[in-house]
């Protein structure tokens, strides 16, 4: 099949989304597929960048005052008549931003199946405004706009049975297949030499507290720090903050007010070859995140054999199972964070069970798997079209 994907957020602009494109596009590749990516230029000028089973087509982008390294496409004809050149099969569209939005109207007008893949929150979307009294009216309008969008997709899908409930109750009335992001459980495992690991790094060498990630604000990184800083009282150890952001330089303000020096580290993003170590260096992985879809960096924590302690929020509780690979406490709640890290960080034993616990989890979300009900997916939807269209004719 020639299959065309369509991404507001695509590398090297970091997270889950994108991650996600990145591996599944490389298993359409290796399955003889041919992949055609739409996504926003980095730089802000169109390019074509063809490989072997591949081509990304990026589109005229702006910068956005708002999230970090986010650019919107403006001209969306272009999307429009690239959608009309290359003529895919199917089309995948994960956002109901610019690029999803034009994919998916032009579509719908060429005759091309869509499957679309829900990856957004709105309340993590329009988080910058709560509080305000523009929330709940721009709340209530992207909900709207989301199930409409939904509504004109052939076939929708999203990573969690937690998404696909949110879905539900915002008034999406078509079934919705629940299928993992994945995780390339042979990329990240578990290790037994830690200290090597943190030497490759360059971090001290000793018990170390993780999150890798974005670093904005919907992120709940204070509460992070705060709790870290409860937790260090009865602890030596390190915490470790791998990721960018907008939030980071009030972030690093928070650790220098909770006299954190020398005890936090604030590493940025590793190169890509690199990010296994990281987890590997790590004794337990931390996400205080109230926002989650699924979370791909909890996934390739688990992977790695870590225990994790995770908000008690969205779609965190389905990746931890309290008491068996880790513990959960309620968002923004930071002595019951400290005391959960305090539980697990001193006992070598727990944290080993927890740890083999996590990676049993994590093999349920194997990128092969997932990757193939993906790909079922939309030969699914592509065969019906067809199927129709010789009804037709």
């Amino acid at each position: 099949m020639k299959i065309a994907i369509a991404t507001d957020f695509h590398s090297p602009w970091v997270g889950g989304p994108a991650t996600f494109v990145d591996n599944f596009s490389a298993f359409l590749v290796g399955r003889d597929h041919q992949v055609e990516i739409l996504a926003p230029s980095a730089t802000g000028r169109a390019s074509v960048e063809r490989s072997i089973g591949k081509t990304v087509h990026r589109f005229e982008s702006v910068s956005l005052p708002f999230g970090y390294g986010v650019r919107a496409v403006w001209r969306l004809d272009h999307v429009v008549a690239t959608l009309r050149r290359i003529r895919p099969d199917v089309v995948q569209i994960h956002h109901p931003f610019p690029l999803g939005s034009a994919a998916m109207i032009a579509s719908r007008r060429l005759g091309i199946p869509i499957v679309a893949v829900n990856h957004t929150i709105p309340e993590c979307s329009l988080y910058g405004l709560r509080g305000s009294w523009a929330y709940p009216i721009a709340l209530a309008a992207f909900q709207r706009y989301l199930t409409w969008l939904l509504a004109r997709a052939s076939a929708i899908c999203t990573p969690t049975r937690t998404a696909a409930d949110l879905l539900r109750n915002m008034g999406v009335r078509r079934p919705v297949e629940v299928i993992s992001n994945g995780i390339d459980t042979s990329r990240f495992t578990p290790s037994h030499d830690k200290s090597a690991a943190r030497r490759k790094l360059g971090l001290q060498d000793k018990p170390m507290v993780l999150y890798t990630g974005r670093l904005d604000a919907e992120k709940d990184m204070e509460t992070w720090l705060r709790a870290g800083a409860v937790f260090l009282k009865s602890a030596n150890a390190q915490l470790v903050v791998g990721g960018e952001g907008a939030d980071k330089p009030r972030l690093q303000g928070i650790a220098r007010r909770l006299g954190l020096e020398g005890s936090v580290t604030f590493p940025g993003y590793l190169p890509v070859d690199q990010l296994p170590f990281l987890y590997q260096a790590a004794d337990v992985y931390f996400i205080t995140s109230a926002v989650e879809l699924q979370s791909i960096t909890t996934l390739e924590a688990l992977a790695t054999g870590l225990p994790v302690v995770a908000a008690n929020a969205a779609a965190l509780p389905e990746l931890v199972v309290p008491g068996t690979n880790g513990f959960l406490a309620e968002p923004g709640d930071v002595g019951s964070f400290g005391a959960a890290l305090t539980n697990i960080m001193h006992s070598v034993e727990t944290a080993k069970r927890m740890g083999a616990a996590g990676r049993q989890i994590a093999e349920r979300h194997s990128l092969p798997k997932v990757a193939a009900c993906h790909e079922q997916l939309l030969g699914r939807v592509a065969t019906r079209n067809y199927a129709a269209k010789a009804a037709h004719a």
